[in-house]
């Protein structure tokens, strides 16, 4: 983990960027020469273990493996204890049989070996075989008590993501209106119904592990007989009391789920805004592009994007145009990136990177929150002596202006990744409103928030190492561009009679890429190698 760490840590310094005269930053290069070392190198021993491992006498020779024999066994109504005694006659194991072992075994086997025979009568008459060295434990076919260590962190999370558009809404609401004319204030209280027009999409996850796993064990093992499920979610345990056979089933499925939880996967994402030329206004064109399209059943890359991966005649495809989300087989930023700047100016948004679970949502935020007025009344007072107070009651809502991107993976044994995403970009500014608050309460000029929102929300499945692109979402600037004759249009007020202004729309799409990286044995080392060229390329040793 610390090595995760430090290479994440590292990378995030790396690529912040540089200035031309920069100094080579050693530091860094000689820490993630460090940490590279540090991954290939072995788990290494304590000191006096090692001594006393190399003070052990070596054996002469090395233990030959010996084969299991074979068997043919033919019992007929045999008692439990009297057949576990004569299977391990001439056998080079030792058995143990508890007293409470009891009952009739038939069976007719041929060619099978120790193993295998009594894992069969384990599976058929229910009894708790335990190997222990060259001793096995047979324990009779009844309720036993096993904890189990489970690795989990003990919380509850929540996730909620909500996209929303609405076209307009009716709100009623029914009023009783109280006033005081000596020394209090009018007031208004009552039901409000709002009726909103529109589509909205929530996706929402809980994830409560130990809850859900008592649920899912008292159900595998069921319940009476004095079954029973204990989870210690502080101490990581679970105790389970049932059958040998269901507690074997127990044991299965923790360390299947175990294995399942702990799955990683790296996600890299670029957000990039692309002002685009004079040609392009439908948004981007990706023809040329290496690509497999998420409509094409069967392909996965190697040919032209619309064109000679799916035929000039993909109706589809040229249908959708520029909008259309694909995977890019090769995971390589800098193709896509490349093709971007030959059709407009680029302008990188954000490149986060981060790290999550199986079924875990990971959210990026980078942006500020500023405050705005959302709600304003004036509450008048009047005393015995007719002199009116009047105060104002504003309230007050943080809106978030930046990039926020929450992403859900799900990983399977293949290394496929299924993926809930949901970027959003969104600009805040601030535009004054004036309200009239009727003859009494005079007039309110507010500055409130007027948001520009910029969302996508998906789910697609990607390949380990594609690269997801999300495009089409545009909008349109408006630049004003201005000439003037030189000299003559810098006079005061003069000037203008020499300049020239005309408002110019831009076409502005807003793409983005997404990278997932599913972790393995050597996910890391990978990553640090890749930090360590990224720097030696933007800092050459010695210049």
């Amino acid at each position: 983990m610390k090595l995760h760490q430090c290479g994440l840590l590292v990378l995030a310094l790396t690529t912040v960027g540089c200035s031309y005269r920069h100094p080579e930053p050693k530091e860094a290069k000689e820490a993630l020469k460090e940490a590279r070392q540090a991954s290939l190198n072995s788990v290494k021993l304590p000191s006096a273990v090692q001594n006393e491992l190399l003070a052990m006498p070596k054996p002469e020779f090395a233990r030959t493996v010996v084969p299991e024999r074979l068997m043919k066994i033919a019992a007929q109504d045999v008692e439990a204890a009297n057949f576990f005694g004569s299977l391990f006659k001439g056998s080079r194991y030792s058995v143990a049989v508890h007293p409470g072992v009891s009952g009739l075994i038939t069976l007719e086997l041929k060619d099978v070996t120790l193993s295998e025979t009594l894992k069969t009568v384990a599976d058929m008459y229910g009894f708790d075989i335990q190997r222990r060295g060259n001793v096995y434990h047979v324990y009779p076919a009844g309720l036993r008590t096993e904890t189990i260590p489970v690795n989990y962190l003990m919380l509850s999370r929540k996730g909620l993501s909500r996209t929303a558009v609405a076209t307009g809404g009716m709100t009623s609401s029914d009023d009783e209106d109280s006033s005081n004319s000596s020394g209090s204030s009018s007031s208004s209280s009552g039901d409000s119904k709002t009726s909103t027009n529109g589509t909205k999409i929530e996706t929402e996850s809980e994830s409560n592990f130990w809850r859900e796993l008592q649920l899912a064990l008292q159900a595998l093992i069921g319940n009476g007989d004095g079954r029973s499920v204990i989870s210690s979610p502080q101490a990581g345990l679970v105790t389970v009391r049932a059958y040998p056979s269901e507690i074997k089933a127990v044991q299965a499925f923790l360390t299947q789920s175990e294995q399942h939880l702990k799955r990683q996967v790296v996600l890299e994402a670029r957000i990039l805004e692309v002002s685009l030329n004079e040609g392009y206004e439908q948004g981007v064109d990706w023809s040329g592009l290496s690509a497999s399209w998420d409509g094409g059943k069967g392909v996965t890359g190697g040919g032209t994007l619309g064109g000679g991966l799916f035929g000039t005649s993909n109706s589809v495809f040229n249908t959708i145009g520029g909008g259309a989300g694909f995977k890019i087989s090769d995971g390589n930023f800098n193709v896509a990136v490349s093709l971007l700047k030959t059709q407009g100016d680029v302008n990188t948004l954000s490149s986060p990177r981060v790290t999550a679970t199986n079924n875990q949502k990971a959210v990026i935020k980078v942006g500020t929150d500023e405050y705005f007025v959302t709600k304003a009344s004036t509450t008048i007072t009047t005393s015995s002596s007719g002199v009116s107070d009047k105060t104002p009651n504003v309230e007050l809502t943080p809106f978030f202006s930046g990039i926020a991107l929450d992403v859900t993976p799900q990983i399977d044994d293949q290394g496929r990744v299924l993926l809930h995403i949901h970027p959003s970009v969104i600009d805040t500014e601030e535009q004054k409103k004036s309200i009239d608050m009727g003859t009494s309460g005079g007039v309110l000029e507010l500055p409130l928030a007027r948001s520009s929102i910029r969302e996508s929300d998906t789910v697609v499945q990607a390949n380990n190492g594609d690269i997801i692109v999300i495009g089409g979402l545009m909008k349109t600037n408006q630049q004003e561009i201005v000439s003037k004759v030189p000299l003559l249009g810098d006079i005061p007020w003069f000037g203008e009679a020499f300049t020239n202004r005309n408002m110019k729309n831009q076409k502005v799409e807003l793409v983005i890429m997404l990278k997932p990286t599913v972790v393995e044995a050597d996910t890391w080392q990978r990553e640090l190698q890749r930090s360590s060229e990224l720097l030696e390329k933007w800092y050459p040793t010695g210049s």
